[in-house]
């Protein structure tokens, strides 16, 4: 009779507790998602805070919370399989586990890396609660609309590639209407009609004659950047293949990068599925501007890039920097008509041959390829 009635006992509180958690196990359970910052740029570690509280007296023993994010958001300790263009199309998920007593709070902390450039987005959290025993599991949907905006790093290109003229703030030209007094190239008799803060004193006193400071005519330098998406020369509504891609956004990154290091004005142009332009500016909030716009773009071709070329206006730029995986023959004039009118032409690219490109133009190599996730 002692075991039967203790058998009793047992099931009444194992069917009382089943009762009262299935009824108000998620009652006045409050749920709070933050991110730390809406924007970060490739590789960078961000922080996903998570806050669970308990406002009742009865206490959770059990309370998991999955997290359903972009499989690019990735935790610490997480290990990442399969390939990474499916990984595209799945979803990321990460799982805490929760136990608090009565009126509690527990707030939890992530450290997420950014794997890839883009606009990662948390859809929602599930939260499930159970008994002491796991009889009774209920769950309820969270609508999250997190997001974070991951821009592009510039690529890892040697600079002494470059011509040693090409990213700079001003550049000489044989013409203008006036010399730029910052723009010093040495000394020159004095004529009489310059003013005193012109005069070349360590000059005057090396000749015995007054000289004057001899100054350059200078234009502003404005670039033009031309990101292509354009997957083949004979093919362009097909997705480009993906470390392609990322190779050229970085290297358009690089050369803004460059640009906001030499304060000179640049543009960017790209045959997306709407044609993006971004007219030319300088300064940091214009390259981060630009670099917000990279990071939204998708893998999908508007337009051929002869025809975007070709509908460009070219005048007001001193330098065109052309980063595509094709060129055609049309694009080959383009550019040589570009370079004989006195653009400065450069080519960034992932595989062509310096030979298919005219000799005007100088090829720069875009490093290929997917980083390691450690």
């Amino acid at each position: 009779m002692e075991l039967i009635a203790m058998a009793l006992i047992v099931a009444v509180i194992i069917v009382g507790q089943y009762l009262l958690y299935e009824k108000t196990g998620l009652k006045k359970v409050y749920y709070r998602l933050s991110i730390s910052t809406p924007e970060a740029f490739e590789n960078d570690v961000i922080e996903i805070v998570e806050e669970i509280e308990n406002a009742k007296w009865l206490p959770l023993v059990w309370v998991r919370s999955e997290i359903s994010c972009s499989p690019w958001l990735t935790f610490k300790g997480q290990t990442l399989t399969g390939d990474r263009n499916d990984r595209d199309e799945q979803r990321g998920l990460i799982s805490g586990i929760f136990v608090l007593r009565g009126y509690r709070k527990c707030r939890r902390v992530w450290k997420v890396k950014c794997e890839k450039r883009g606009v990662m987005t948390i859809d929602n959290v599930i939260i499930t609660a159970s008994d002491l025993f796991g009889l009774s599991k209920r769950a309820m949907v969270l609508e999250v609309t997190d997001t974070v905006r991951v821009l592009p790093v510039p690529a890892e290109m040697d600079m002494g590639e470059l011509s040693g003229d090409l990213f700079i703030g001003n550049m000489q030209v044989r013409r203008f209407v006036l010399p730029d007094p910052f723009m010093i190239s040495g000394a020159r008799e004095y004529t009489g009609r310059e003013p005193m803060n012109r005069i070349h004193w360590l000059q005057t006193a090396r000749t015995g004659n007054l000289m004057a400071y001899k100054n350059e005519f200078t234009t502003e330098r404005r670039i033009l950047i031309i990101l292509n998406m354009q997957r083949s020369a004979n093919a362009h509504g097909q997705p480009m293949n993906l470390s392609i891609l990322e190779a050229q956004i970085k290297a358009a990154a690089f050369a803004l990068d460059c640009c906001a290091k030499a304060n000179a004005e640049c543009a960017l142009a790209v045959n997306a599925a709407e044609r993006l332009y971004v007219s030319p500016n300088s300064g940091y909030a214009h390259v981060m501007n630009v670099l917000r716009r990279l990071a939204e773009l998708e893998n999908v071709c508007g337009e051929r890039l002869d025809d975007m070329m070709m509908s460009l206006d070219c005048n007001e730029f001193t330098d065109i920097i052309l980063i595509t995986p094709c060129v055609t023959e049309l694009t080959c004039e383009i550019l040589e008509g570009l370079s004989n009118g006195g653009k400065c032409c450069k080519v960034f690219t992932t595989g062509l041959s310096e030979n298919i490109l005219p000799p005007v133009c100088e090829t720069v190599h875009i490093p290929r390829g997917i980083r390691e996730v450690r």
